[in-house]
């Protein structure tokens, strides 16, 4: 293991005891402004499962941990609390954003109706956000049915507003058969955005803290990771870096 990569998982908390409370959740993600769900072979960003995995907890007769279980209920009361963003956007990946970063990530100007501003959305995108600027907070499976759209083409068209940061998964609702069932709300009607500061200086935060997080970053983490353009994401590292004491 190279010294970086030791390096970034002390920063993303695997030298710690496995965490077991949903303070322990808030903090973490408030330290590290952003941390994928679950992570992969290879650790690429902080990951909530690995700090909280717990190989001896109680089997639920679910067929999974207590561990598991804990960390279902975070990701979920924390979005309901304005506490993170969840929705599809690292790598494609369940993704939790703390609320200072998404509000130097978002976009647009911090209306319910900012999809309107967003010309690359597909139609069903557009339905999709069209129905919760007029319902407002809505279960994935009502959407679904209004929507006529099959379970994978849903998260498709959800996916497709996440990598905007247009909504924001929302807790769950046990209305129904089967299991609870996720909701969908607007961004900027769940978090105050976007940030008081100008893009420019919002872009230098967020790379900022993507570097302090990350113990070192290129500009091309940056353009993976926030999907920006290389020029951008040149200018808000050497800004970053030249406001670094």
């Amino acid at each position: 293991m190279s010294d970086l990569t030791q390096a970034r998982l002390n920063r993303w908390w695997c030298d710690r005891p496995t965490i077991r409370t949903m303070d322990e959740a808030r903090e973490f993600v408030d330290d590290v402004g952003f941390a994928v769900l679950f992570g992969g072979n290879r650790p690429t960003y902080p990951c909530l499962r690995e700090i909280s995995r717990d190989d001896g907890a109680r089997m639920l007769p679910a067929g999974w941990g207590e561990d598991l279980e804990r960390l279902w209920t975070w990701k979920d009361t924390l979005t309901v609390q304005g506490r993170a963003w969840l929705g599809r956007y690292l790598g494609g990946r369940q993704t939790l954003l703390s609320p200072d970063l998404l509000a130097d990530l978002y976009e647009y100007p911090g209306a319910p109706d900012d999809f309107t501003r967003c010309t690359h959305l597909g139609p069903n995108a557009r339905r999709l956000a069209e129905l919760l600027l007029l319902e407002g907070p809505t279960d994935t499976r009502t959407a679904r049915a209004v929507l006529g759209l099959k379970s994978r083409e849903f998260d498709k068209v959800a996916a497709e507003l996440c990598r905007s940061l247009l909504i924001t998964y929302y807790g769950v609702t046990s209305g129904g058969p089967g299991w609870p069932a996720s909701v969908v709300e607007l961004t900027a009607r769940a978090f105050d955005v976007p940030g008081p500061r100008p893009r420019a200086e919002r872009d230098a935060s967020a790379a900022a803290r993507f570097t302090d997080t990350m113990v070192e970053a290129t500009p091309r983490q940056l353009q993976r990771a926030f999907r920006w353009d290389r020029e951008r994401a040149e200018d808000a590292l050497e800004r970053a870096l030249t406001a670094s004491p």
